[in-house]
């Protein structure tokens, strides 16, 4: 990579873990390449890249960032790297930077990672109790989201997001609850939380996320048959 090299995203054909990265990139007017590696059942295009590092990073996984001659890897570097290098963590000031990374953690380790292994619950772990894994991750999730209601009421998150560009957090919040309420459907009922229902709703970042998802409906994760999954998962919350 050269300095004059085209800055890219690379991920999957799904939202996954880089989908945030894209609703903040185009949120924030910054030029960067989307490049989606296409998906099938036998994931050939991703099997035949899979060992160029010079694509699939130290680690040989996705997404991977190009940006400026540097090359990095994992979505929360990323999300750092790019944090800072558009001085949204100095423009932010010392505590509300501090609240952004707690909800970036937060939103990443208790809500897109459990619905990704939920969606995939049934392929990792064959003969697993989906009933008993979609109650045990609808009650947890319901409990964070009560959690992360009274915080970021506490925060006046809304109130100072209208005062700034749209960050990162902002696109994941977004994101997630966007997608916590397509895998559950009815059974989640956000509007229970009023304030996450008010960041759903006013969120600068929902113009983003929704012109996104429009020109490209892509599945939540790379997991085939998602689409017969989610209907499973929406039954079961909702019995």
């Amino acid at each position: 990579m050269t300095d004059s090299a085209p800055r890219i995203l690379r991920y999957f054909d799904a939202r996954g873990r880089a989908q945030f990265i894209r609703y903040y990139l185009r949120a924030r007017g910054i030029a960067c390449v989307d490049e989606r590696v296409p998906l099938d059942p036998e994931f050939t295009a991703w099997r035949a890249m899979r060992a160029d590092g010079t694509r699939t990073g130290p680690f040989h996984k996705l997404p991977v960032l190009h940006w400026d001659g540097e090359m990095l890897a994992e979505t929360r570097v990323i999300s750092s790297f790019l944090y800072r290098a558009l001085g949204d963590d100095t423009a932010l000031g010392e505590r509300s930077h501090w609240r952004h990374e707690m909800l970036v953690s937060s939103l990443y380790d208790d809500v897109m990672m459990p619905i990704g292994t939920l969606l995939w619950s049934d392929v990792m772990y064959p003969g697993a109790d989906l009933a008993a894994w979609v109650g045990r991750a609808l009650e947890r999730l319901r409990t964070h989201f009560a959690s992360l209601n009274a915080t970021l009421a506490e925060w006046r998150w809304l109130e100072d997001a209208s005062a700034r560009e749209v960050m990162l957090a902002d696109c994941l919040l977004w994101e997630e609850l966007d997608v916590a309420q397509h895998v559950f459907g009815p059974g989640l009922r956000l509007e229970e939380q009023p304030y996450l229902a008010r960041c759903y709703r006013e969120l600068a970042a929902r113009s983003a996320g929704e012109e996104l998802l429009a020109e490209r409906p892509n599945p939540v994760t790379a997991r085939p048959g998602e689409a017969e999954a989610i209907a499973k998962i929406r039954a079961l919350a909702a019995a």
